[in-house]
């Protein structure tokens, strides 16, 4: 960020706003904190470049969900499993059709007649880890091994980088079934996600409470507090016009609109509020949903939230069609709509800890056994027409091929599927250390520098 003004370099400028925000003049005039949080953002939030989405959510299906019944059919193979397919109309990376399972619909029709949605298939995910707590904190974090335990989860970074965007929440964890380290900063000076409950009053939450008229104040007195301080603020302005003065002007302006509104706070109240997907689904995880899209809705730039009940040892089919078939068909379905109405662009992706086993398991058993050697995550695009629908990774005709005997076609980490996560948000990680987090004893990136994340997002998905 260049320096605003002559003889202020960016550094002393941060210095000023830190403390500036720290002493909070004016927002106590109104009794909230939402302005100071807003303010933040120009001493501590990351500058996006070149953003391709304004918004993010992850959804983690714990337990491991099969990627051979979901999002990497094979229909001419014994490993079938018995869902049927759907031909979605576009090419993958290496020009052939892409295939869904049929218990997208919904999702499919969308994305073959809605040119504002898109779906991007990673059919070739791999870690090589079968243990679910690894896995978990693996896919939470974008890193493997050793330094899995160190760097912070997806939704501690995005706290760090998002800090006084939207409306002042940067980063939100709705809890039930997140996976392990879902919201850890581990080894960092990272803040975490705010993480709040579905259906259990948040009244008593600072942050919600920040985004509400202070105890005891109406509309009337409160617009009266703000009238006074913007005279104050007028003579003020006169002597001093500079973008730090500009900067305090319009965060205390944009935290009164947005108290004034009031939407952000009724965004985590589900008092009468239709919720998404069909009467089919559990109905914990139509909460969290329906939560996660009013968050989004209302200005969270990442929400994330789980569904649990994959570890399909037995119950596959049944598990697969509730918690893929009902739940994200119909619930992301209707989440999509919600979101495309705002405007704001959107980037959904969902996958668990690793895939199952494509082979039949023994014993004609209803299952499939744990399999991080070749999976799928699955991105859905809202509101960004430059997302071209396609698919990356070959598992071969049965599911086998393997990552780690060099079969698996196009082999993609964590930290390539977290380098183009972070990208497609604006934020150059890898590229640029303006981009790199505060870790205990060092700066450095949330992902790998050395990641395909870049490459994936411009030559698969043709985000440009």
């Amino acid at each position: 960020m260049a320096s605003i003004h002559r003889k202020i370099t960016t550094e002393e400028r941060r210095e000023f706003l830190k403390k500036a925000a720290t002493a909070g003049v004016g927002f106590g005039v109104l009794g909230m904190t939402m302005g100071k949080q807003r303010f933040l953002q120009e001493a501590y939030g990351v500058q996006q470049t070149n953003p391709f989405f304004d918004c993010a959510f992850q959804l983690f299906y714990s337990g491991g969900p099969s990627q051979t019944d979901t999002w990497d059919p094979k229909p001419n193979s014994a490993n079938r499993g018995p869902f049927g397919t759907i031909n979605l109309g576009v090419k993958d990376k290496y020009n052939e059709d892409v295939h869904i399972a049929d218990i997208f619909p919904t999702i499919a029709d969308k994305v073959m007649n809605d040119p504002m949605v898109s779906i991007g298939v990673v059919r070739s995910m791999s870690h090589r880890n079968n243990a679910h707590g690894n896995g978990q904190r693996f896919m939470n974090c974008f890193w493997m091994g050793a330094p899995s335990t160190m760097y912070p989860s997806t939704a501690s970074v995005m706290a760090e980088y998002f800090q006084g965007y939207g409306i002042g929440i940067p980063s939100v964890v709705i809890n039930g079934n997140n996976g392990a380290d879902a919201n850890s900063a581990k080894a960092s000076r990272c803040p975490t996600a705010l993480q709040v409950n579905v259906n259990q009053g948040q009244g008593n939450n600072p942050t919600v409470q920040a985004l509400s008229l202070p105890p005891g104040v109406d509309q009337a007195r409160y617009q009266r507090r703000k009238t006074l301080l913007d005279k104050l603020n007028a003579r003020y302005l006169a002597t001093r016009p500079d973008a730090i003065t500009k900067a305090y002007e319009k965060a205390i302006n944009d935290a009164a609109d947005v108290t004034i509104k009031g939407d952000a706070a009724q965004a985590f109240d589900l008092t009468g509020v239709p919720l998404v997907g069909n009467n089919n689904v559990n109905n914990g995880s139509r909460q969290r949903l329906t939560l996660a899209s009013r968050l989004l809705e209302a200005g969270v730039p990442y929400v994330s939230a789980g569904i649990g009940g994959n570890d399909t040892h037995g119950n596959n089919q049944q598990n697969v069609g509730q918690n893929w078939g009902q739940a994200f068909d119909s619930g992301i379905g209707d989440m999509i709509d919600r979101i495309k109405a705002t405007g704001k662009r959107c980037l959904i992706w969902a996958g668990g800890e690793f895939g199952r086993q494509p082979s039949n398991t023994a014993g004609g058993r209803n299952g499939r056994d744990h399999w991080g050697d070749g999976f799928s995550w699955v991105f859905i695009s809202v509101n960004q027409p430059k997302f071209k629908s396609s698919a990356i990774g070959d598992t071969g005709p049965d599911g086998m091929f393997r990552d780690s005997d060099g079969t698996l076609v196009d082999p993609v980490q964590p930290k390539d599927f977290g380098g183009m996560v972070y990208r497609s948000l604006g934020f150059q990680v890898g590229s640029d250390v303006a981009y790199d987090i505060p870790l205990n004893d060092r700066e450095a990136p949330p992902v790998d520098r050395n990641n395909i994340g870049k490459a994936m997002m411009e030559d698969v998905f043709g985000l440009k």
